[in-house]
């Protein structure tokens, strides 16, 4: 199932691709990915499609547990980044 980082992603693919002309995109926030969405897909064996884009629509598709990990170590990380430049 496919999930962009941003609305404007998924815009532009809507406005290209004509298989996805007529599509409405639909925002999750991301404690609602987490804890409901991540669940569900991983329980229905359901990869996550990251951002595709281009003429076919084609990204990566990863195991939704591990892209909540990724997620929430850049999340970490950035954080990390922010509390040392504010020191």
């Amino acid at each position: 199932m496919p999930f962009w980082s941003s609305l404007s992603r998924v815009k532009k693919l809507i406005k290209t691709i004509p298989d996805y002309a007529g599509f409405e995109p639909y925002e999750i926030n991301w404690d609602k990915f987490c804890n409901k969405w991540s669940t569900n897909l991983k329980k229905d064996n359901i990869k996550v499609g990251v951002n595709w884009s281009g003429p076919n629509a084609v990204g990566f598709d990863m195991e939704p547990d591990r892209i909540v990990k990724s997620v929430e170590y850049c999340i970490q990380e950035l954080n990390k980044a922010q509390n040392i430049k504010n020191i």
